[in-house]
């Protein structure tokens, strides 16, 4: 994932970036997503959780959830997302949000938007929640039965209105499908409307619900298509809308080229990439599942580096941040790819297809035989020295 307003320009992510910029060259946690339940009321079709209603046997229990939270203030963790499932459907999700906000940690909490209220949206606020995350994926009906719940879209476009009223930030997210692309540009249109202050477009993940669908994916001409539309979007001075793009790291380096050519500035960008990959696997930041398993990435349920019962937070970063030491393989690799370690690929995608999570990422929309790098662009991007292999992480 990389705010791509807030990596090049200046955005609405830009604060929280420099926090997990300034944690990964310390070797400390850069950001955290935290399931604290599996449950869920949606049944959306393309989950990656595949989370329903049912929590999980060996689920962190209360006391481990408020321990928890302690050592994330003792790891110095800038940023956790509350996650589920849906996590408002945890019976202690209060008591966990305030006693992050006491901790000094920044929260915040992607929701689907279904148990949203004044009184709800008030109390976020009050427990220093800046901004939600909140899925999209088209107009009413279609939305509705992506997620399984009549009514749902009323829901959540009422939710937003209720959180900007309420000065808390809202994160519009999608997953970027063959069935959801028509509507792509209206939900960004939507976003803007409803005042929201980014956009989160997720490429497909095959996993849970979505197992064995890779035929949804887009194509490549149709992502570069999107980062096109991104790119002007970007240089339009009445636009502040920033764009989060998930699962998909080619898409970085293919707007940079953009945005160098018509002129633009993305010098800051390129030095962050130097020390934070467009993929932000092995770079401090780290997914702790409902039953306290330690994820690379959120997208992974089954890629563990231990449990933190277990391990403390120093260990963990620091098998988070081995992955980064080893090269990408492929198309991916240093010498077939000049953005390798500023991309690195979607390691995920890699890890379901081969179970190998240094193995190329066939779903880059960079491939070189598509295209040729300008001599300019290509020498700002050359990176081809290996990853630091201190303890400092950068």
């Amino acid at each position: 994932m990389a705010h791509v307003r807030s990596l090049f320009f200046e955005g609405a992510a830009s604060e929280s970036e420099g926090k997990a910029l300034e944690a990964v060259k310390l070797g400390r946690p850069s950001s955290m997503i935290w399931n604290i339940t599996n449950r869920c009321n949606l049944l959306c079709n393309h989950c990656y959780m595949a989370a329903d209603g049912h929590v999980l046997p060996d689920q962190l229990s209360d006391e481990e959830c408020m321990n928890l939270v302690e050592r994330m203030k003792e790891a110095h963790v800038p940023v956790v997302f509350l996650s589920g499932g849906e996590p408002m459907m945890r019976p202690n999700f209060w008591e966990i949000l305030e006693a992050v906000h006491e901790a000094g940690v920044r929260p915040t909490v992607s929701t689907n938007c279904t148990f949203i209220t004044e009184e709800n949206a008030k109390r976020l606020k009050e427990n220093g929640v800046r901004w939600i995350a909140t899925s999209m994926y088209g107009p009413e009906e279609f939305h509705d039965n992506m997620v399984g719940v009549p009514g749902t879209h009323k829901k959540v476009v009422d939710a937003i209105k209720t959180l900007r009223r309420n000065d808390v930030g809202v994160v519009l997210k999608t997953a970027l499908t063959s069935e959801t692309y028509e509507f792509i540009y209206d939900i960004i249109q939507m976003c803007k409307d409803l005042d929201c202050g980014m956009i989160y477009i997720c490429d497909l993940i095959t996993s849970g619900r979505s197992e064995g669908e890779e035929d949804l994916r887009v194509t490549n001409d149709q992502w570069r298509e999107l980062c096109d539309f991104v790119v002007q979007d970007m240089l339009d001075p009445e636009c502040t809308l920033d764009y989060d793009l998930g699962a998909i790291p080619s898409a970085i380096p293919y707007i940079a080229e953009q945005l160098i050519a018509k002129g633009a500035n993305v010098t800051k960008g390129l030095d962050r990439l130097q020390i934070m990959s467009a993929c932000p696997v092995g770079k401090g930041h780290m997914t702790v599942n409902s039953e306290g398993g330690v994820m690379a990435c959120q997208f992974a349920q089954d890629w563990t580096v231990g449990n933190i019962r277990e391990i403390s937070f120093a260990e963990a970063t620091k098998r988070l941040f081995e992955i980064d030491h080893a090269e990408s393989k492929g198309q991916c690799a240093p010498d077939k790819c000049d953005y390798s370690r500023i991309c690195r690929g979607c390691r995920v995608k890699a890890w379901q297809r081969t179970g190998d999570a240094m193995e190329e990422d066939i779903t880059c929309i960079l491939h070189p035989q598509e295209r040729v790098i300008p001599a300019d662009i290509k020498e700002k991007f050359s990176i081809n020295t290996a990853p630091c292999q201190g303890n400092c992480g950068c």
